[in-house]
């Protein structure tokens, strides 16, 4: 299976992070900050890495969008949402732009 770069980088970073840990150049905590990660879900990373190796570290995710994915328009912020709500009802209250009022 190949991978995309990004992810190939990302298991590079993570493996740099997890070694300088292990050798107490870092605290879990100070590689947890660096990652961005709760200190929990990097040591589900590290006892994956010591159980599988560097594959263990690549991202397993499949390369295409949930079928299960919500709509675009309904991750919009509320602010958002609350506008274009307020644009659909005002096209259907006044009909499209440019036709005669009833």
């Amino acid at each position: 299976m190949t991978y995309a770069v990004i992810a190939v980088e990302r298991a590079m970073k993570l493996q740099e992070v997890i070694l300088r840990a292990m050798s107490g150049e870092l605290t879990w905590l100070q590689a947890a900050n660096i990652l961005g990660m709760h200190p929990r879900s990097l040591r589900r990373w590290r006892a994956r890495q010591q159980r599988v190796g560097y594959d263990g570290l690549l991202d397993r995710r499949r390369q295409r969008p949930s079928p299960r994915l919500a709509p675009s328009f309904l991750k919009m912020r509320p602010a958002r949402m609350s506008c274009a709500f307020q644009v659909m009802q005002l096209l259907t209250a006044h009909g499209p732009m440019g036709s005669d009022p009833p």
